[in-house]
């Protein structure tokens, strides 16, 4: 209590402020409402009438003589002549009469429909009111109609084609129309123009009279359409769904229309109605294509998600995956389906290229990951197959796909026998891991059995989307990209003819518009000169400008140097004039061409001029615009491609594009060729669903990016009216620079330009800032906006990072701000570390800090070099050296470099980089790898030396320790990852996924550096015995000894093209290899050259962060461009230094000691108070958490304690992170746990938390408080009092007391009898206040006492004799209970031997022991002495996992006991708060307790069946624990209501489980369920290797085996043991045991007894103690007890208070 009082106080305060709004009344609310929130037609209104009315009113449908399409005509109405819509007057609007539901709740509109519910006609009415106006997008308007017909620039893509029965028509796919061509003479016969701009699919009836078409308006509206061929009438159109229809087919009986939607259903229609008839939920991704059964009754769909599903048609019931069921069998989406016209076979194509052939009905049982309708796989194809069709005889089969552009056609025999064989029926009745590689052999040439290739045509010109056969089987249509169709020749794929269907209007193409492509000019703030300043001169950014195309641009950055010298941006200042109108200038600087042509650009500020040639050169408006070049650009500053776009790891609503463009390749695929070239409009650019969304027409999650009139828009609508091609050859950008470097920025509020420059590989360079990323690392100080213009914040400096396709450019930007009247001094010079510091904070207007004292220095770099604080006898004698302090400082760094306390304290630092963990190398490998590296930093071995040693490191780990690195290391990714972070500060995990997003590291430089350790092998070290390591389900345990190797093969698979990865280094410098060396040792000396740009740098950063508490780049292990030094010089110089001596570490850090940097003081000054980057002033850090707990230790004198390792052991001396003080303190104070190399593990901030532990915790209260301590010495040894307190100083915070802090320790000691006599005082107070009421309290208590006592005694005596025969009663039972029990006990040793002659059919259990439990959440597995396993800790979705050992070699069942205990919520089994628990889903793994070759074998999946329960809850039945289904409700075991109760669960295996020499079993025990609390408590598990059937009533093995030894061969023992055995399962004894149980519980207590006895209870509660008073009496008795000893009391309040002080707890 006194220590508290002595220390700060520290107080959280929480301010909660609440503003009631202001009343508002309800109508003038509503009124500002409707203005605030505008209905948008588009948005609101357009969508119900799409759904409800455009179907039946359209152009090509117009009931009534009403369109709804148009919005003029649907204002004026239809055949009523009455207006439909009046603007601003519902109640003349026609249309509201018309829609509004009578009393019974029809409506006259939509006919024959539900009508419109009462929020959308509220909603209708509302828009009417507010004037019903336009606001459609003008790129959404609907432009087409059987008289406004769609005009053709180009043909367009086309996505689908059909004869006709009679083979007179072909169907062509359209843009907004589908195209009726004759089959004679390939000439246009008729134009169906509909609603839906895409057409996505079409397929004439079985009678040829109608034809029906999917499409629809991509990202609005989903429609089909049925069309009369003869008459070209529309019959039907159906609005549905909110994007493109796909995959239309008809019933066999033409009644029903199919169709797949992009909200992941399969929809069907009445063909005459468009009525729903079907609908199905089970896709999980697009439905891309349907066909019916062959009788219609089923109907078979395909989606992205790569199944065919089957549905019942007249249930609307998902049957069955048609496809396999297991994820990732398909490679890929499902796009095409295609029946057999004779059998009920299908022909499926999609993006893995290859053509299947599947039956629709299963003819074998399911199995889980089987593909048993798998019919035959024809030869792969290139890239995605689009379309399939089978010929009208059954005979052949086409596929067309596409690849980059480039299509082809193949043509299959399908005239291979199709019928199920029985050898291979019986091998798909085996699941997918009881086949033999024999019968997996036998099935893969089965599938490929009598394929036949008849025919293959590739077209190079034109990707492939649409296929389809000729009536008379000898010709097929192809068609698709570049909107041909082929007719091709079906047996030799000869292309017969071809055609373009679509009238393309030449006048149209040449009456194309130019196109200006200038950027909009940003807006300009005004600027002016600062006051008081003239100009000297102007400079200009470029001195020339050169403009090559139309789209080119240039950025100016204009500068003037002041009188005063500085330098400032004046770019929207000067006055700009131009001569030959040649460009424009706008006021930010931008500079776009006008026309071809010289002129000059002259700029004016202040009577200064500057003047620029300018060079326009000649060029039409009609840019050719470039994928790479141009487009990609755009895509990646509109944010497209960006990691929360389209760019994430899976896309977005099935769109995916690399990441910021770094596979051109895969973008183009994406945006040209998936979805049948979705994205792109060919034939109407304008509509391409790219652009569409990028101007907010269509639904954009992203919003509206871009408008029409935007240089962005015309690039990329440009692109896709040239074709939307790639030229994979254009040159790439090799290299960005920024401009200015290190700019500085003298005021708040100024601004600076920045222009950006990129270079291509054919040497040209273009201005890019306007596509570029110019991006402030610290926004505190500066802002940026989109065209590289940044605005500074405060003062300060901050990184500016520009990036340009996957180029990197980085610069500083400095903030002065407020430094009027500042003049520079020139500081002192140690070393040339001071002049660059120096010349740094010159340029920087910063005046550094004097240098620190003495006192601070000397404990500054004992704890910076040794981890310790000086002992107070080194601080005596280094104060009382009268030598020029630099030169004692030099000798003092001098003396501690070296030496044992440096060697242990740098060791630790290694240890902790180097992941120095028993987790990984068992105790006596940690132990041996930390005493290698301390031999290394004890030989102060060359930095670059210690590196190679580790990096090829051979042999056991045993014998070379420095091998540890890859036992710890085991994957050839994990180990690059870690050694380019470690020893370059490269991050190179950012680059495994796609190129990195900041730096200009590659993904193929990640697997191509990976490669380098691919031929790292690792084998067990037969000095291991049968000692292992850890072990998890994935790896198993490891051998405590590994030999590492290099293997002669081994290669690094790249993740993205799935090959091989040679090595290759991902930067070039200088080094020297063997020939004949390992890969390793090929990279180890490529890494260590003393020519690698990173290897020193990276350490010289590291050891100055370790130094000074922040790196000259921070994070100090993250060196990129993005993350420019903060002295380039500095570093530069340290670097070099580095090199020359060596890479001598000690070298290195007696530079950086001995620097009069280094020792400046913490204090600061008005001119450098708020830097934190440059080292004008030391930063005060706080100790780490060994370093910490090593002070406390040395400063009191006790002697450390730690488990596991000799008493007197230093924090810093521990041989791994597994050692741990039972308090936690080390980790609660940041220690690293050593399971990366991030620096980022050690924390080191200062937390309430770990304060609050050192405050309170056992550490520091054991070390003070220690008798033995160094302090109950000094106090016995040193009786002046004056020289105590100066002495506690002295060891506590290395420096004298001083004369104030002196008087406040003798007064700490003087008043400590007068505090305690203040207590005594305090307290007899107190006791006087609250006496007189504690007295009374206490006499009105007795009474209630005596009152309720006799109450209590009156009753009872009232009810003496009931109670007394009551009690008879109850006597009696219990009697009889146990006469009955004792009665049937006497017949058990026959009962038992009528069991006995049965026994052995049972099955027969031995309960497992688990060696390794563990939880997914924070709870914690005990076993216990039964085998039982105990649950405590967190509660929380998650998997428990227990590993366990058993000799068995032919287990068949499993059994999990899950048991009741009292310890548990209503007794248990589980851990909810009604004793319930769920248990979704029970999985084993199995693997050999012994390793095969000297490795592990990889753990493998056991398949459990039969699942039996003794009991299981409705919905929740023991057999949903194993049918691989992880849901949060309705799923797993769980046994409500019969809580408090064992129960018991056995699984059979379905092949035997078990290998010679011993098998480890892990369980995992997955418990989801959605409320998060229902885990198991406790539970036990056993097998059995009984035969099956596994009964549930089983066996326990030592019951087993005393009925295997004769009846009269058994001991005495084993009868009791198995008679006990029997009287513990005979049915009919447990009910009479528990009728005995039932009737020894205590019958019924009179409710009024209980009552009174309560009251007596209540009454005879004690008095309570007021809080302060119980306070005050603990604190007396506290004093007293510290008054005994008063001089070692103040002495240790004085040490706790000092060490809870900021000046120990801190490095300064």
């Amino acid at each position: 209590m006194r220590r508290q009082r002595i220390w700060l106080t520290l107080a959280v305060a929480l301010l909660i402020s609440a503003v009631a709004p202001r009343a508002i009344h309800a109508e003038e609310q509503t009124a500002r409402s409707d203005e605030a929130n505008p209905v948008s037609y588009y948005k609101q209104i357009r969508p119900i009438f799409q759904a409800h009315c455009q179907g039946c009113h359209q152009p090509a449908k117009d009931s009534g003589g009403y369109v709804m399409t148009a919005f003029d005509q649907m204002l004026a109405g239809g055949e009523s002549e009455m207006p439909a819509i009046v603007p601003g007057k519902p109640a003349d609007s026609y249309l509201l009469e018309l829609i509004r539901p009578n009393e019974q709740g029809t409506a006259a509109m939509p006919k024959d429909r539900p009508a419109l519910t009462a929020a959308e006609i509220e909603l209708i009415e509302k828009w009417i009111a507010q004037g019903a106006k336009d606001d459609t997008p003008v790129a959404a308007r609907q432009r087409y109609d059987q008289d406004h017909l769609p005009i053709y620039t180009r043909q367009p893509v086309i996505t689908a084609l059909d004869y006709s029965p009679d083979g007179k028509l072909l169907a062509v796919a359209g843009f907004h129309e589908v195209l009726l061509v004759r089959t004679e003479d390939d000439q246009l016969d008729g134009r169906l123009v509909g609603l839906s701009e895409r057409i996505q699919s079409i397929r004439f009836s079985p009678d040829g009279k109608r034809l029906a078409v999917g499409g629809g308006l991509p990202g609005r509206m989903g429609e089909v359409q049925v069309w009369d061929v003869a008459a070209r009438t529309l019959l039907l159109s159906v609005p549905t769904t909110y994007d493109t229809l796909y995959g239309v087919s008809w019933s066999p009986d033409g009644k029903m229309i199919a169709f797949g939607c992009a909200d992941n259903t399969v929809r069907a229609i009445d063909s005459e109605t468009g009525k729903q008839v079907l609908f199905q939920g089970a896709h999980t991704d697009w439905v891309q294509d349907t066909v019916f059964s062959q009788d219609g009754s089923h109907l078979i769909s395909v989606d992205r998600d790569g199944t065919a599903k089957l549905t019942e048609v007249a249930t609307e019931r998902f049957v069955d995956n048609i496809t396999s069921i297991t994820p990732g069998a398909l490679k890929g989406g499902l796009t095409a389906v295609a029946r057999h016209p004779e059998r009920d076979e299908v022909v499926l194509g999609g993006s893995d290229g290859q053509v299947k052939v599947y039956r629709v009905f299963r003819i074998t049982a399911r199995k889980i990951g089987d593909d048993a309708n798998l019919i035959r796989q024809m030869p792969p194809m290139q890239g995605r197959i689009f379309d399939v069709a089978v010929s009208r005889d059954g005979r052949r089969i086409a596929a067309v796909s596409s690849l980059d552009g480039q299509g082809e056609l193949h043509v299959y025999s399908y005239e291979f026998d199709t019928g199920l064989p029985e050898d291979i029926k019986a091998i798909h009745n085996k699941t997918v891991r009881e086949r033999t590689a024999e019968e997996t052999k036998k099935l893969e040439e089965y599938h490929t059995r009598d394929v036949q290739l008849i025919a293959q045509r590739s077209v190079p010109e034109a990707a492939l989307y649409a296929v389809a056969f000729a009536p008379d089987g000898k010709h097929i249509a192809a068609a698709g990209g570049d909107g041909q169709v082929r007719i091709i020749d079906a047996a030799t794929g000869a292309v017969v003819r071809s055609f373009a269907p679509a009238p393309v209007d030449e006048r149209a193409v040449q009456a194309r518009d130019e196109v200006a492509y200038r950027r909009p000019a940003p807006q300009t703030p005004s600027e002016s000169l600062p006051e008081g300043t003239k100009i000297q001169s102007l400079t200009v950014s470029p001195e020339k400008i050169e403009l090559a195309h139309p789209a080119d641009y240039v950025q100016l950055v204009v500068q003037a140097t002041l009188d005063s010298g500085d330098v400032i941006d004046v770019t929207r200042m000067v006055e700009r004039s131009v001569s030959g109108n040649v460009v424009a200038v706008s006021p930010s600087g931008l500079v776009q061409p006008l026309s071809a042509g010289q002129g000059q650009l002259q700029l004016s500020l202040a009577g200064h001029q500057v003047r620029v040639p300018v060079s326009v050169a000649e060029h039409s408006a009609d840019l050719t615009v470039d994928f790479i070049r141009d487009v990609n650009p755009v895509l990646s500053r509109l944010g497209c491609n960006q990691g929360t776009c389209h760019g994430a790891a899976k896309g977005k609503n099935g769109f995916k594009l690399s990441l910021r463009g770094y596979d051109p390749v895969f973008d183009v695929r994406a945006l040209t060729d998936d979805l049948y070239a979705r994205r792109v409009n060919l034939a109407s650019p304008d509509d391409s669903l790219m652009l569409l969304k990028a101007t907010g027409a269509v639904p954009h999650v992203g919003g509206k990016l871009i408008d029409r009139d935007d240089i962005y828009y015309r690039i990329i609508r440009r692109w896709i009216e040239q074709g939307a091609t790639l030229q994979i050859d254009t040159p790439r950008v090799t290299r960005i620079d920024l401009y200015p470097q290190d700019p500085v920025v003298q005021r708040i509020g100024s601004r600076q330009q920045f222009r950006v420059l990129a270079t291509y590989a054919d040497g040209m360079v273009r201005d890019v800032t306007h596509e570029a990323f110019i991006e402030t690392g610290n926004m505190e100080v500066a802002t940026a906006n989109r065209g590289g213009l940044l605005t500074s914040l405060r003062r300060g400096e901050a990184p500016i990072l520009a990036r340009f396709e996957g180029a990197y450019a980085a610069t500083t930007l400095a903030v002065m701000g407020g430094r009027t009247g500042f003049e520079w001094k020139q500081p002192p010079v140690y070393n040339r570390i001071d002049e660059l510091t120096a010349a740094k904070w010159q340029r920087m207007k910063i005046q550094p800090s004097d240098v620190c004292s003495d006192t601070e220095f000397i404990r500054r770099v004992y704890l910076d070099l040794t981890g310790l604080p000086p002992e107070a006898e080194d601080v005596r004698a280094f104060l009382a050296d009268p030598r020029e302090s630099r030169i004692k400082r030099d000798e003092l760094v001098d003396r501690l470099i070296g030496s044992d306390d440096y060697i242990e304290y740098w060791t630790n630092k290694w240890a902790d980089l180097l992941q120095v963990n028993r987790k990984f190398l068992g105790a006596q490998g940690a132990a041996a790898f930390r005493a290698w590296i301390r031999e290394q930093i004890a030989q102060n071995r060359p930095y670059d030396q210690f590196v190679r040693d580790i990096l090829t490191a051979t042999g056991s780990n045993k014998d070379n320790p420095a091998a540890s690195y890859y036992k710890i290391l085991r994957e050839p990714v994990d180990i690059m990852e870690n050694t380019t972070h470690l020893f370059l500060g490269v991050r190179f995990n950012c680059n495994k996924c796609h190129d990195h997003p900041f730096e200009r590291w590659t993904q193929d430089q990640y697997y191509e550096t990976a490669a380098f350790f691919a031929r790292v092998g690792l084998k067990a070290d037969p000095a291991s015995g049968d000692q292992k390591i850890g072990g998890t389900a994935v790896e198993g345990a490891k051998p405590l000894y590994e030999v590492v190797f290099d293997k002669p093969e081994g290669e690094v698979i790249h993740d993205r093209t799935g090959q091989p990865t040679p090595p290759a280094f991902p930067f070039d410098c200088q080094f020297s290899a063997d020939e004949q060396a390992s890969r390793r040792e090929q990279l180890a000396s490529w890494l260590t050259s003393p020519d690698n740009p990173y290897f020193a740098r990276s350490y010289v950063n590291r050891v100055w962060g370790y130094l000074f508490g922040v790196g000259i780049m921070e994070p100090i292990d993250d060196l990129r461009a993005g993350n420019p030094p903060s002295n380039p010089e500095l570093l530069d110089y340290l670097t070099e230094e580095f090199r020359k001596s060596g890479f001598n570490v000690r070298h290195l850090m007696q530079l950086i000691c001995k620097s009069r940097t280094y020792q400046l003081s913490v204090a600061t000054n008005r001119w450098n108070e708020d830097d934190t980057i440059n080292y004008s002033h030391a930063i005060a850090r706080r100790l780490p958490a060994e370093v910490l707990y090593d002070a406390i230790h040395r400063v009191t004198g006790a002697t450390s304690r730690i488990p596991g390792v000799p008493p007197g052991t230093r924090a810093a001396a521990l041989p791994d992170s597994g050692v741990e003080l039972p308090s936690g303190f080390l980790s609660k104070f940041g220690r690293p746990p050593r399971e990366s190399a991030c620096e980022c593990e050690r924390i080191n901030t200062l937390e309430l938390g770990p304060v609050m532990a050192l405050i309170s915790g056992p550490t520091l209260a054991e070390a003070i408080n220690n008798p033995q301590n160094a302090l109950t010495a000094l106090v016995n040894s040193q009786q002046d009092d004056r020289l105590l307190i100066n002495e506690i100083f002295m060891r506590v915070l290395n420096r004298p007391a001083t004369e104030a802090e002196i008087n406040a320790g003798l007064q700490l000691i003087q008043e400590l009898p007068k505090h305690h006599e203040a207590l005594t005082r305090d307290l007899a107070a107190l006791e006087a206040k609250y006496g007189p009421g504690l007295q009374e309290a206490e006499a009105k208590r007795q009474e209630k006492i005596a009152a309720a006592t006799k109450a209590l005694e009156t009753y009872k005596a009232s009810i003496a004799e009931r109670e007394a025969e009551l009690d008879r009663q109850h006597a009696e039972k219990l009697a009889q209970a146990e006469a009955a029990l004792a009665e049937y006990d006497k017949q058990l040793p026959a009962k038992l031997a009528e069991w006995e002659a049965k026994a052995p059919e049972a099955t027969v259990w031995e309960v497992l022991d688990p060696h390794e439990l563990k939880a997914t959440f924070n709870a914690k597995l005990t076993k216990e002495k039964d085998g039982a396993i105990f649950v405590t800790g967190g509660n929380n979705q998650g998997s428990y996992q227990v590993v366990a050992k058993t000799p068995l070699t032919n287990i068949t069942g499993i059994r999990l006991e899950v048991l009741a205990d009292d310890r548990l919520p209503a007794k248990g089994p589980g851990r909810a708060n009604n004793g319930n628990f769920v248990l979704t889903e029970f999985r084993i793994e199995a693997a050999p307790v012994q390793p095969r070759d000297g490795q592990p074998v990889k753990p493998q999946p056991v398949e459990l069946q039969n699942a039996q329960a003794d009991f299981s809850q409705g919905n929740y039945d023991v057999a949903t624990a194993i049918d691989g289904k992880v849901a949060g409700s309705n799923n797993g075991w769980a046994v409500s209501p019969q809580f408090g109760k064992d129960h018991v669960a056995v699984f059979e295996a379905k092949t035997d489980i078990g290998f010679e020499g011993g098998t480890e079993l892990t369980f995992y025990l997955d418990q989801q369920y959605q409320d998060r609390r229902h885990t198991i408590g406790k539970f036990r598990l056993s097998v059995t290797a009984s035969p099956r059937p596994i009964r549930l009533d089983g066996l326990p093995a030592a019951i087993a085996a005393i009925l295997e030894t004769p009846a009269d061969k058994r001991t005495e023992k084993q009868q009791q043991e198995l008679l006990a055995y029997y009287r513990g399962i005979d049915a009919h004894r447990l009910k009479l045991v528990a009728a005995v149980e039932q009737a020894k519980k205590p019958r019924p207590i009179d409710p009024k007894l209980k009552r009174l006895q309560d009251a007596l209870a209540r009454a005879s509660e004690p008095v309570p103690i007021p809080p302060d008073l119980a306070r005050l009496r603990a604190d007396v008795k506290t004093s007293s007890e510290q008054l005994a000893n008063a001089r070692l009391t103040a002495v240790q309040d004085l040490t706790w208070a000092l060490i809870n002080s900021p000046a120990f707890l801190f490095n300064h």
